[in-house]
């Protein structure tokens, strides 16, 4: 079993789940759970390196994923959060920059 599938064993797939907004590994793996339903992929032929225009994501992904996001790590995010990201990897460092600033 690879350290996607243990990590999203952990976390299922419930709507109620918190991940700390510092945990950068935690919003990386739910993204990536989110990705790989959407693709309809198994979570372990993804990259979070990979940008998101080679997955062909489109805008109404974009924004579900900001507006669940926004629950998970409680915290408000921008709306252009994928546009101004190009790939999973930075926007879980923007997530988790943006947090180690304001402190």
């Amino acid at each position: 079993m690879g350290l996607f599938n243990s990590i999203k064993n952990m976390f299922g797939d419930e709507g109620n789940t918190t991940i700390s907004s510092k945990d950068g590994e935690a919003i990386k793996v739910w993204l990536m759970q989110r990705l790989a339903s959407h693709l309809k992929k198994d979570i372990n032929d993804l990259d979070s390196a990979t940008p998101f225009e080679e997955y062909g994501l489109d805008s109404m992904f974009a924004v579900r994923v900001t507006g669940e996001l926004e629950k998970v790590v409680e915290l408000r995010l921008s709306p252009a959060l994928f546009f101004e990201n190009s790939c999973i990897d930075d926007v879980v460092n923007e997530i988790v920059g943006s947090v180690t600033a304001v402190q």
